[in-house]
């Protein structure tokens, strides 16, 4: 499996989670892990999944990885299987619709990618962090279950990552 892991990191956070992802994906293949400032057009090219993860602001995706992702080629991840993540404060369960992950999700599939798991909240303390004490290795057991998801392991219903 050839996996390549891309974050928007304003205070951190999302940073650590993206790494916390792309060490346990290396046991199941080789994993390129960047920046969404690094990342280009032909880093998408010739992967096997795509993991992509933001800061929820203000209920959003930031408008810089917006921006981003709108300057890529119409169905460049065509075929390629996706997964999301973001971080977050804990929100209610109704404002918990409106995150980063799930709009990276939808982004994300316009490009063509195949969405194999639900999008994913990690949570920080506040507006700038740290990230709740777990969130790391939780982070890692989704990695885990993605890495399954590719290892065409039987299908089952996904494990409850939330807190």
């Amino acid at each position: 499996m050839k996996a390549l892991v891309v974050y928007f990191s304003k205070f951190g956070n999302t940073q650590k989670v993206a790494e916390a992802i792309a060490e346990m994906l290396e046991s199941a293949g080789s994993v390129c892990v960047l920046s969404l400032e690094q990342l280009t057009a032909s880093d998408m090219k010739g992967v096997d999944l795509v993991v992509m993860g933001s800061p929820t602001h203000r209920m959003n995706l930031p408008e810089a990885v917006r921006l981003v992702l709108k300057g890529f080629p119409r169905r460049i991840l065509r075929g390629t299987h996706i997964a999301t993540f973001d971080t977050s404060y804990k929100m209610s369960w109704w404002l918990s619709h409106f995150t980063a992950a799930r709009r990276l999700a939808r982004a994300l599939r316009r490009l063509g990618g195949r969405q194999i798991a639900p999008p994913e909240t990690f949570h920080v303390m506040e507006k700038e962090g740290p990230l709740y004490e777990g969130e790391i290795e939780r982070a890692r057991k989704w990695a885990e279950f993605l890495s399954g998801k590719l290892q065409r392991q039987p299908e089952s219903a996904p494990p409850k990552f939330s807190t």
